[in-house]
């Protein structure tokens, strides 16, 4: 059973932003605003979002939303300036084509690594759209438009009301409810703005069929889609900035701005992995990039009104606005406790036979962290200083044997607290 949290992390991560687009587009129409086909917003926003998604992704080198954007794009111009100046029949197959292509395309966008735009891979991937054009061409020809060749794409497999009510050939309708659904599986567990915006991209083409696919109003929809990607892109540009790739816990540019903004009364906690060097001599620099993703999500969760970042190696803070060291000292300890017991699985590196963890071999295993912390009481203490003389306590920590926690009350004295006895030392 989910809890109550869990569920409203999940509608969250699966309707937001996309979701709050498409709703504020349809709000629009409804009030008049995109609703009129002479008006030059209505005639322009496509134009607009695409040429603006297209120019800022290629600058930025994003090849997933790049793609994507253009796949939209495509399906849109032809739609709207080349289906409704062809006979009935071809019409029909290209609008069945789009309609069965856009969700593949946009559902292989989501799982495809960034390998660049003008890059071999980008020119393969050019060459995949370029040849989908030429496919769409073909069976649009008049000779192809009315065989067999195009049945496949009319054919019903359940009743025809199903048809009926989408606007869209069968084909196309299983097309989008399995790229939605699969798209959707790895958003249930965590956000990814590329995937999310790929998600309601997807949504909103299947409105923009839904409501005519050559009228103006799938146009105004697909530019919501467009608007998704270019969202996701800002986001993702965010994340580069101010989230570690490793970890995804904010990063230290991050730290930097936040200890900015805190206020007179505040805590830092420095927190470092025992005996890293030594783990990753052991294990491998993969498990180690393993420990640290393990210990950066129990620190994510601390308690206590406290925020974890990345500070650099196996290095990591976390703030406590508006509070002192003895009320977050529970909160440390408890997650210092956590972090202890949490058991994760290591493969052995070949050289390390002798270790008895050979190649292929596994093992269970553990870190654990040392921490120092250090608070200003509104004594107009700098957050450099603050911060410098958390790192002292956390040497101090280190020099009592690691795996303890060590409060700094001032720059002359500390208060140690080791595996949760209290000690009273002076340096």
């Amino acid at each position: 059973m989910f809890s109550k949290s869990k569920i409203f992390a999940i509608l969250y991560r699966l309707t937001l932003p996309g979701g709050m687009l498409v709703v504020i587009t349809a709000l629009l129409i409804r009030v008049g605003v995109l609703a009129d086909p002479d008006l030059p917003l209505v005639r322009a926003v496509p134009v607009v979002v695409f040429a603006v998604g297209l120019g800022i992704s290629a600058y930025f080198r994003r090849s997933r939303l790049f793609f994507a954007m253009l796949t939209v794009t495509l399906a849109q111009v032809i739609l709207a300036w080349v289906a409704p100046y062809l006979s009935a029949d071809a019409s029909r197959v290209v609008v069945n084509c789009i309609a069965l292509l856009l969700p593949l395309n946009l559902l292989a966008l989501a799982f495809m690594d960034e390998r660049g735009i003008i890059s071999p891979t980008g020119r393969r991937r050019l060459a995949i759209v370029a040849l989908e054009i030429i496919a769409v061409c073909t069976l649009s020809t008049p000779w192809l438009a009315k065989s067999s060749a195009t049945f496949y794409l009319d054919h019903n497999f359940a009743p025809e009301s199903l048809s009926t009510w989408s606007r869209l050939s069968q084909p196309a309708l299983i097309g989008f409810i399995l790229a939605a659904a699969i798209i959707m599986v790895p958003l249930v567990r965590r956000y990814r703005a590329v995937e999310s915006s790929l998600f309601w991209t997807l949504i909103s083409a299947f409105i923009a069929f839904r409501v005519g696919a050559t009228n103006h109003l799938a146009g105004v929809f697909f530019a919501t889609g467009g608007l998704a990607l270019i969202v996701a892109l800002i986001e993702q540009s965010y994340s580069m900035a101010y989230r570690d790739e490793l970890t995804q816990l904010p990063s230290r540019r991050a730290l930097n701005e936040a200890l900015m903004k805190l206020p007179d009364a505040y805590t830092v906690a420095m927190i470092d992995v025992d005996h890293f060097k030594k783990f990753n001599d052991s294990y491998g620099h993969e498990s180690g990039d393993q420990a640290l993703r393990l210990v950066a999500s129990r620190l994510s969760h601390i308690a206590g009104g406290g925020r974890a970042y990345r500070y650099g190696g196996e290095e990591f803070a976390v703030l406590f606005p508006s509070k002192g060291s003895d009320e977050v000292f529970v909160f440390l300890d408890r997650m210092r406790k956590i972090i202890e017991q949490s058991k994760f699985t290591v493969r052995g590196k070949d050289r390390r036979r002798k270790n008895g963890i050979g190649r292929g071999a596994k093992k269970s295993t553990s870190v654990t962290v040392s921490i120092g912390v250090a608070s200003s009481t509104g004594d107009k203490s700098l957050p450099t200083d603050v911060l410098r003389f958390a790192d002292q306590a956390l040497y101090k920590a280190k020099e009592r044997g690691r795996n303890c926690v060590v409060t700094a009350r001032s720059s002359k004295s500390v208060t140690s607290v080791e595996r949760g006895l209290r000690i009273l030392s002076v340096s």
